[in-house]
């Protein structure tokens, strides 16, 4: 089995422990304004410069600059408008919905990275696309409606397949520790919102008023968050971004939804979601999909 399929799985499993950490930070209403969350993550970056002298950093040509640029500006955004979508629906159903994120990747890994589109792929796809709409389905009193973290997840994915597909071009332009800075030094671009009078003070209140325990808890999960990236951009520095990104995708909803039942049940005060019947069996048929789709996507 190829190195980075497990890389790709490392990185999943420690998001998703970071998911819920997200999920518990935001349905508590600890932090109301997801922009201001996103500032919180660029701050960190920012502290990746001290990092340097040990690692160092390679010249990027002016054009793959613009591109590792572009990747910082789209994560930013994507996770966003992610944050925002956590706020109407359950993590475990975040994440399966984002199984559709694979068609966007593969469709633009073909127009510009040149990679090629099986049927295999084409029928993997259509299972994960098909999970993602089983899962993001309400059941409403007459109708059944999309929810509306749906068209958030959305938004969302079409920033994160923009944002792989130029971390895929820096990765492949210079060494996986240069480029690894540059994405994530990129990646601070989401402090220029603090340009913004409203959004600075929002922030400032925001962390003022954060108990210790709280400020505590986000620094555990950006420095997990680090290690995550380091496993995740290994993964695509030596795979293809369509299969990464499927495989990431379809091991991140198994891993938040064992997480996330587990501190249902044992720990319902920190998150709660739905484990009624009908729920668990709408997620474990999404995940049938899902396992489906990626052994199609992985021939």
């Amino acid at each position: 089995m190829e190195s980075w399929i497990y890389f790709s799985i490392i990185a999943q499993g420690i998001w998703a422990i970071t998911s819920l950490i997200d999920k518990f930070v935001i349905s508590k209403g600890y932090i109301k304004n997801p922009v201001v969350y996103i500032v919180l993550n660029g701050a960190m970056n920012v502290l990746l410069v001290f990092l340097l002298p040990f690692i160092g950093i390679e010249p990027l040509e002016f054009p793959d600059f613009l591109i590792a640029l572009f990747a910082g500006i789209m994560l930013s955004a994507a996770v966003t408008v992610y944050y925002k979508a956590v706020h109407y629906e359950e993590i475990s159903r975040i994440k399966i919905i984002f199984q559709m994120e694979p068609i966007l990747v593969l469709l633009l890994s073909f127009m510009f990275l040149g990679e090629i589109l099986t049927k295999n792929h084409a029928l993997g796809f259509s299972f994960l696309f098909i999970a993602g709409v089983i899962v993001s389905y309400k059941n409403g009193k007459q109708t059944f409606k999309i929810s509306k973290a749906f068209y958030y997840c959305l938004i969302a994915m079409i920033f994160a397949a923009l944002y792989i597909i130029a971390a895929k071009h820096t990765l492949s332009v210079t060494s996986f520790w240069s480029a690894f800075m540059w994405l994530r030094v990129t990646s601070s671009t989401a402090l220029f919102v603090l340009f913004s009078k409203s959004i600075r003070s929002q922030f400032m209140e925001t962390f003022k008023n954060m108990k210790n325990n709280i400020k505590g808890l986000l620094v555990f999960k950006m420095i997990v968050d680090f290690s995550a990236f380091v496993f995740a951009y290994y993964a695509l520095f030596k795979g293809p971004a369509s299969l990464v990104v499927a495989l990431e995708l379809a091991a991140a909803p198994l891993f938040t939804f064992a997480l996330a039942l587990f501190i249902t049940i044992y720990f319902p005060k920190i998150i709660k979601e739905k484990i009624d019947k009908k729920s668990i069996l709408t997620k474990l048929l999404a995940l049938v999909f899902i396992v489906i789709g990626s052994v199609f996507v992985s021939i």
